[in-house]
């Protein structure tokens, strides 16, 4: 018998932020639209609602949509406001 596919939707950095929102790491679908609106939900959610550190992004990698994130240009620049 065949195994029945699985969509995973998994955050690659698991900031304190993350942590305090509430969502869940690898959470799995058996249908891949569901996965990537959970992903996006998540995404836009992160990046408006509980993160301000980082900038989420999805991105599908086939049988796994990975948020990923790196951290906002306004805080890598905040040691370049001393002239």
């Amino acid at each position: 018998m065949e195994k029945e596919k699985v969509y995973t939707v998994h955050i690659e950095n698991e900031c304190s932020c993350f942590k305090k929102s509430g969502f869940e790491n690898n959470l799995t679908y058996k249908n891949k639209a569901d996965a990537q609106q959970k992903a996006k939900t998540m995404e836009c959610r992160m990046n408006q609602e509980f993160c301000h550190t980082h900038y989420f992004e999805a991105e599908d990698r086939g049988d796994i949509i990975v948020l990923g994130s790196v951290v906002r240009a306004d805080f890598e620049d905040e040691d370049d406001d001393d002239y």
